[in-house]
């Protein structure tokens, strides 16, 4: 489903450059009155401008009161009022998302999600798109990996009739073979643009080598040539109806409306949506990783190489959470961190170097991950390794701390500034089990962190011995700079021209 992204960045950025110029231009008429009444000059500024303003304390964050109920399908509804603006946020969550397929299957979940507005039982995919439009609304289906999710936004006077048809696709999608055909079409199409993208390579490779072909995570989300095409309509309703069930959602609603007409509003259109058995999930078995080996894969003529360096990390229910984030904040997490400005501020390798840990409802992968120039490859290699070695041998500097843990305290209240915002950030405590404080202690949570125990955290976690190094680039001109570095065996992959995913 199409959706209108909010350009908040843009308002504010427009709004500050607004009050930059009215604050020159007020400062500038100080100036001339001082000049045409007494033929003075302006006072000497009683602060050094030199010297950068101190930081004051992060702010914290304490989530709005919710209402939680549930109705007599099973449908888990948490409700935040918010009447400020006349606009209404609704994030409806189906746990499960990519991955609850089989490897086979991979690119079930989004190909699912994208065909629930391509028709229902009483409206077509022209008349769900024109009614949305009509309504001003914006209405997206989407999936990750671990949840299915669909979003409304609409102004409170329409929220009925954006709630019909809502309902409506959620309940009553009829899965058009003819509409099929195209959007899987479209997935495939965007496979094979995939495949001629260095990064989409090394991301796939990386994937695969580090989970292997069993476990779901091996596979791409939006799956391979080979998964998507064996992917029928039977295959498409069968996971609708395991995981799009009223007793298997949660719905978050956020904006001007309250409990009374929140009631009224669901007994309406959503009280008749099917419930059913849960098909459980079960945790795949990670697999041995194949560290102290660097996989390539070759992309002929290619000017640049990205590299991945990584392994398993953790789950969203890590204790280690907030250790972590203020870690990876340090080494790849920001602007300032030292994989971007060893590689990039430094050396001169790349336009951007940075790193992260997906953490899904089971472990996903640390990464650590740039493009650079051909030529500089296997250097580039050499400071990542470095880089993640330091940070586990070395605590980190104090000062160095200080600003890694104020960078994720103080972009915290950015995460709140809509009511969409505020349904997403909910969302995630739903969907993982988060305590219900969890935003409100984040603050201190981050700031409270030492250099000890993210080094401790670095030793267990960052081991350079058990990292997994993926290459996507020209063969010819980084294989044999590779192999001199020692640091293990190359192995050279399939290329491009193999089944391959986005």
């Amino acid at each position: 489903m199409k959706g209108v992204a909010c350009m908040v960045g843009l308002t504010v950025a427009v709004s500050l450059a607004g009050c930059s110029l009215r604050m020159s231009a007020s400062d500038e008429s100080v100036t001339l009155g001082a000049g045409v009444g007494g033929g003075g000059s302006s006072p000497a500024p009683s602060f050094d401008r030199s010297v950068p303003p101190e930081v004051g304390p992060p702010p914290g964050i304490t989530l709005p009161d919710q209402v939680r109920f549930t109705l007599d399908n099973g449908l888990r509804v948490v409700l935040v009022e918010r009447h400020q603006v006349p606009v209404v946020a609704v994030r409806l969550l189906m746990p499960g998302g990519g991955g609850a397929v089989e490897p086979h299957q991979a690119g079930l979940a989004i190909l699912t999600a994208d065909m629930l507005d391509e028709g229902t039982t009483t409206r077509s995919a022209m008349e769900i798109a024109e009614g949305v439009e009509g309504l001003g609304a914006s209405l997206r289906s989407s999936a990750g990996w671990d949840v299915s999710t669909v979003s409304l936004r609409v102004v409170k006077p329409r929220v009925k009739g954006a709630f019909e048809i809502l309902s409506d696709v959620l309940m009553n999608p009829s899965f058009p073979e003819e509409e099929m055909e195209r959007v899987r079409r479209e997935q495939l199409d965007r496979i094979l643009q995939s495949m001629d993208e260095p990064s989409a390579l090394a991301n796939n490779a990386f994937a695969n080598v580090l989970f292997g072909e069993e476990h779901v995570y091996g596979q791409p989300l939006g799956g391979t040539r080979t998964s998507v095409e064996a992917l029928t309509r039977e295959a498409v309703t069968t996971f609708y109806r395991d995981r799009y069930l009223a007793n298997n959602s949660i719905m978050i609603i956020v904006g001007d409306i309250d409990e009374g007409e929140t009631r009224e509003l669901l007994d309406g259109t959503l009280a008749a949506w099917q419930t059913g058995s849960l098909r459980s999930l079960v945790r795949p078995r990670m697999p041995d990783v194949p560290s102290g080996t660097i996989f390539v894969v070759d992309k002929p003529g290619a000017a640049q190489s990205e590299i991945r360096v990584g392994r398993i990390g953790v789950d969203r229910g890590t204790d280690d959470y907030f250790g972590l984030t203020v870690l990876n904040t340090v080494l790849g997490g920001s602007f300032t961190s030292r994989l971007n400005m060893r590689l990039r501020e430094e050396k001169g390798y790349t336009y951007g170097a940075g790193s992260f840990f997906d953490m899904r409802r089971w472990e996903g992968p640390f990464v650590a991950r740039s493009g650079v120039q051909s030529e500089v490859t296997d250097s580039a290699v050499v400071e990542f390794m470095r880089e993640i070695r330091r940070i586990g041998e070395e605590e980190i500097p104090e000062d160095e701390l200080t600003r890694g843990r104020n960078y994720l305290a103080l972009s915290l209240p950015q995460q709140f500034e809509s009511v969409s915002d505020i349904a997403s950030r909910i969302s995630e405590l739903l969907l993982y089990g988060l305590p219900d404080d969890f935003y409100d202690t984040y603050v201190d949570r981050v700031v409270e962190t030492d250099a000890a125990g993210i080094r401790a955290l670095a030793e267990r976690h960052l081991d350079p011995e058990e990292m997994v190094i993926v290459v996507a680039g020209d063969r010819a001109t980084i294989e044999e700079p590779l192999r001199r570095l020692g640091i293990g065996e190359v192995v050279i992959l399939p290329g491009p021209e193999s089944d391959s995913g986005s």
